[in-house]
């Protein structure tokens, strides 16, 4: 017999808000903010670096971002950071590395990904990499699983 419990798979999709009127103004960690779908469970959304959103295994996450100024903001590239505290814990994703894409009905470039197998009770630090108006920035989030 069969026990367990089992989770339907979910997409979750988080939102990067890029406020232009603070960017490069000595403090970028200001001019970001997150919004996530309905349904997907986080904490720290009052802080963009410690902000953490919950998944299952299996689950989707899907990136995307929005500027004040209405300018096209690219999610470039996902990297999942390596924890020293944890050597064999389990990759996040099927590459450390996730390039943005433009797909056929949307300009700008996402990144979407699904959640490994054995990846529970983790915690994954990450790297959003995006751009805005020629210039590329970051801002490191987490993942628990």
């Amino acid at each position: 017999m069969f026990s367990g419990t089992a989770y339907a798979q979910t997409t979750h999709v988080v939102t990067l808000y890029v406020d232009t009127d603070l960017l490069n103004q000595g403090n970028n960690k200001k001019a970001y903010s997150f919004s996530v779908s309905e349904g997907t469970d986080f904490s720290d959304i009052e802080d963009p670096e410690a902000f953490t959103i919950f998944v299952n295994e299996n689950d989707e996450v899907e990136w995307e971002a929005e500027s004040s100024s209405g300018e096209e903001v690219n999610i470039e590239e996902i990297e999942i950071l390596d924890d020293l505290q944890n050597p064999n814990r389990k990759d996040l994703f099927k590459s450390k590395k996730l390039n943005g894409n433009r797909n056929n009905d949307h300009s700008k470039k996402k990144v979407k990904a699904k959640i490994k197998s054995n990846t529970k009770d983790n915690v994954y630090k990450y790297i959003i990499r995006f751009s805005l108006e020629g210039n590329t920035y970051e801002i490191d989030p987490k993942i628990r699983v």
